[in-house]
């Protein structure tokens, strides 16, 4: 795993899954596919990226961005230097996958290839 103090991606994300039993939110960035035409392609479409959130307290999000870019700030998650915009939780992961099995996310069981870590 590694750790960073901030992650930015030009992707779209949008809110994917928040399960209350468990206190997390998901935002994902789908892959793109082949066989669509995109108005903007990304770097590596065949990605998925998963920001999974952990001990959530509070929510105060779009539910999609165009881009993303994530700053930690005390106990708050701040998107895009808005500072209305933001997630109250304990932890903050990104999960990089490439497989094609990215819908065991709903089973909470998805290996990401890559994980970073927003400390």
């Amino acid at each position: 795993m590694n750790i960073s103090k901030n992650f930015k991606s030009n992707r779209i994300f949008r809110i994917w899954m928040y399960t209350v039993s468990h206190s997390t939110l998901i935002l994902r960035s789908e892959k793109q596919y082949s066989d669509v035409v995109y108005d903007f392609n990304y770097d590596d479409p065949d990605t998925t990226i998963d920001l999974i959130f952990s001990v959530v307290d509070f929510i105060s999000i779009p539910d999609w961005f165009d881009n993303v870019e994530i700053e930690k700030h005390d106990d708050k998650f701040i998107f895009n230097n808005n500072q209305n915009w933001f997630v109250k939780a304990v932890f903050c992961n990104v999960g990089k996958y490439s497989g094609e099995n990215e819908d065991d996310i709903w089973h909470r069981n998805l290996e990401y290839n890559e994980v970073i870590n927003i400390k």
